[in-house]
């Protein structure tokens, strides 16, 4: 096999547009401006998020008398992991399976391009010891980094940064890049199990459902947005903000529904609680008794770590089309899935480090403004049995690792890396 590089710069010149409208992320357009001169004429920088941020939106708790505004966080979650510059001479590149040496990294990026690492499970921050940071190493070079963006997710937040509370899940629709701000649209399903959305420029929220408040999960499949109740029903959500029916009720009898796209399908996640999930009683956001029902509560102090539900099961299902049923799945094959506080996925588990296949990893407490705790637990499907990832056979924490630490070494310049930002926020 030869070992000469592949002379990409020579292709026909008419391809290289044709390749770049396909590429939709920054990590990406960054590799084609770098192959070549020629490469990086024929592609205009990245430079905008999908949607373009800082965008504003009224916070769901708001009455005549109050009226504060919430900014949406883009979250992006890498997987990133040092390039093989010396594969095995008897086996192709192409034909060889990547590396077990990825880790989920999980950038935030707010207004004026401030970024900060998070935990991949949860929106614990992660803080680095920069006094432990050896000199020379202050720069990194992302042609040395095999880097791919497996999620995106997004939360309000206020302007000190602090989360807007009873938020479970936000997705932002339409999602695509070319998107006008003006017609930008975030749903939500709130903790108290209401679905609702609010535009950008809106004074107030809007619910989508005033009858069932017991939505889990909302989720973007396929350019479609997609939720489900507690019952396992799950709905399409059309541009006009109407539910759809999508599926039956699910046969499970589980306390918590998930959304994950796995493997090109759409999966149901059924999260089994050692106890009923109660929501708390809450402030009302109107003063108005007879319309309370249609709006908002502000969620209160959460109660003690050691009284909240615990999981003890999980049970996977995907959707028959033809004969409108539910097949449960037994095996996840080589993927595991990722349930994290704001966003769902699956991976390769076979790509990551320390990753077991056929698992569902999670946390315990859903962490938001009144709660910080959270622990990172790990069911094995086919096992059927939880462990802390802490110390669970296999070396479970590798790829929830903290950032390694070539790459904490490069926290500054990865902020202008990743982002192309030219801003600078002063505190």
């Amino acid at each position: 096999m030869d070992d000469a590089g592949v002379p990409w710069s020579e292709l026909p010149p008419e391809i290289w547009p044709a390749v770049g409208k396909h590429l939709h992320t920054y990590i990406d357009v960054l590799r084609f401006r770098s192959v070549c001169r020629s490469w990086r004429s024929s592609l205009p920088p990245f430079t905008q998020t999908s949607p373009p941020l800082p965008l504003r939106f009224p916070s769901p708790y708001i009455s005549a008398n109050l009226s504060v505004d919430a900014f949406l966080s883009q979250t992006i979650i890498y997987r990133l992991a040092p390039l093989n510059h010396e594969p095995s001479p008897n086996v192709s590149s192409s034909s060889s399976p990547p590396p077990r040496n990825g880790r989920l990294v999980k950038v935030e990026k707010s207004e004026l391009g401030k970024m900060r690492f998070l935990h991949p499970l949860s929106k614990q921050i992660i803080r680095c010891n920069l006094e432990d940071l050896s000199q020379g190493h202050n720069e990194l070079n992302l042609l040395d980094l095999r880097m791919d963006e497996l999620a995106v997710s997004y939360s309000l937040k206020y302007s000190d940064t602090t989360c807007v509370p009873g938020i479970s899940k936000i997705v932002v629709f339409p999602n695509s890049s070319g998107s006008d701000v003006k017609d930008c649209t975030i749903i939500a399903v709130f903790e108290c199990g209401k679905l609702g959305f609010a535009r950008s420029g809106d004074e107030k929220w809007t619910l989508i459902d005033e009858q069932n408040f017991h939505y889990d999960d909302v989720i973007v499949y396929n350019q479609q947005y997609y939720t489900v109740d507690r019952w396992g029903t799950v709905f399409w959500i059309d541009s006009s903000m109407r539910l759809v029916q999508f599926s039956p009720p699910l046969i499970g009898l589980g306390h918590h529904k998930h959304l994950v796209e796995c493997g090109g399908e759409l999966l149901v996640i059924d999260r089994f609680l050692d106890k009923e999930r109660h929501f708390q009683p809450a402030i009302a956001a109107v003063d108005d008794a007879e319309q309370q029902q249609h709006h908002f509560m502000i969620p209160v102090q959460r109660p003690p770590y050691s009284s909240l539900p615990k999981a003890v099961d999980f049970k996977a299902y995907k959707l028959d089309q033809e004969w409108g049923t539910w097949v449960e799945l037994k095996n996840l094959g080589n993927r595991s899935i990722i349930l994290g506080n704001d966003c769902c996925f699956s991976i390769e588990a076979s790509e990551f480090e320390g990753c077991k296949k056929n698992c569902v990893y999670y946390t315990d407490v859903t962490e938001d403004a009144f709660s910080k705790r959270s622990r990172s637990r790990v069911f094995d499907v086919e096992g059927k049995r939880i462990g802390n990832i802490l110390g669970y056979p296999g070396r479970m924490i590798g790829i929830f690792n903290t950032p390694p630490i070539w790459l904490s070494k490069s926290i500054p310049p990865l902020k202008d890396i990743l982002f192309g930002s030219t801003h600078r926020h002063e505190n």
